[in-house]
Parts: structure tokens; C-alpha cells; sequence
């Protein structure tokens, strides 16, 4: 009897899951680069600074925001003023009684570089924690046998994440004021 009882409790589940089409769900607004088909969070930001003054800006960022940069740090190129990073968001799938469990790790690569009066940020290589690699972009194709609604939930956290990493990196960015203490 308890066996019956799990197994139904499963098919509910399932048909639970599966109950809204992806075509009753708005499909996340993420950046699809045209020439890779990757996700991509990419921008040239003018802001005031040689290209030296700019990459120890994004130094001093990277520490303050990373907690450990000896593992974010990929490459650190004083001389071409690039850095290379790969960090990660975490996301979270939703219970039935609304409580967040973590369901996985979302890596990433993120690439700074400086020049004359601009910096220019590269977010991409979004890939899920697993045996292999699984890449995001897999979570937008809703024809998949596989395919669950709370993929389109995860596209949405990773995005909200990203973007205030971007404005984190903006406000980071900025020249800091200089107080002069006149007395």
C-alpha cells in the first residue's frame, strides 16, 4: 500500500511539473550572442582613466567583490590590462510550500579589459555544475523531453544575479571621491 501511495505521489509530482506549457511561460530575457549562440553579457563602458588607472580599478573591484580571487583570478595581464576570471551563481529551485533549496552551481567567465577612457566586460561560458559541462543554453529549448519549467525559473535567477554583478562592477568602476580634510 505504501508503494502505491509513493508512486502516485510521484506521478502527481510530475504532472505537476509539466502542467504549464512553454508556451504559457515568458522565455527569460538573457543575451544570446548571434556568433557563438552563447549566453553573453557584454558592454564598452567610457569611464574616465588611463588603461592602467581603469585595471587597478577592476583589480581593487574584483578583490573587494570575490572573496577569494587566488581561485576567480584565471589570468591577470598588467600589460594588456586583462583579466580573466571564472566565478560562479548559485541557484535554487522552489518547493511546493515556497521555501528556496539550493539546487545547483552556474560557473562562468568573466573577461575585463582596459583601454584609453573605456572598459569593456565579457560574461559568457555559463555552464551548470554536473559530470560533463551542461551549458544553459540547453534550458532554453522547451521542446525538450527534458525540459521543465524550473529551467526557465534558474535562466531568471542567473540573470538577476549577473546584472548586479554588472552594476557592482559599474559603481566598482567609478573614480573614488577624494576628501580633502580642510581645516
Amino acid at each position: 500500500m505504501k508503494k502505491i501511495a509513493f508512486v502516485l505521489s510521484l506521478i502527481a509530482l510530475a504532472v505537476g511539473a509539466y502542467a504549464q506549457k512553454p508556451d504559457q511561460l515568458p522565455v527569460p530575457d538573457l543575451p544570446i550572442d548571434e556568433r557563438t549562440n552563447l549566453v553573453t553579457y557584454q558592454e564598452v563602458v567610457k569611464e574616465e582613466g588611463s588603461p592602467k588607472v581603469l585595471y587597478e580599478r577592476a583589480l581593487k573591484w574584483v578583490k573587494k567583490y570575490y572573496k577569494n580571487t587566488d581561485e576567480v583570478i584565471k589570468k591577470a595581464d598588467a600589460e594588456n590590462y586583462t583579466l580573466d576570471l571564472r566565478s560562479s551563481v548559485r541557484i535554487f529551485s522552489t518547493l511546493k510550500d515556497g521555501t528556496k533549496m539550493q539546487k545547483n552551481i552556474v560557473y562562468y567567465n568573466l573577461k575585463l579589459q582596459c583601454r584609453e577612457g573605456r572598459y569593456r566586460y565579457t560574461i559568457t561560458n555559463f555552464n551548470e555544475k554536473a559530470a560533463s559541462a551542461a551549458p544553459i543554453e540547453n534550458w532554453f529549448k522547451s521542446e525538450s523531453p527534458y525540459w521543465s519549467p524550473s529551467q526557465y525559473e534558474w535562466l531568471n535567477q542567473i540573470n538577476e544575479q549577473i546584472v548586479k554583478l554588472i552594476e557592482n562592477l559599474e559603481e566598482g568602476m567609478e573614480p573614488e571621491e577624494v576628501f580633502e580634510d580642510e581645516w
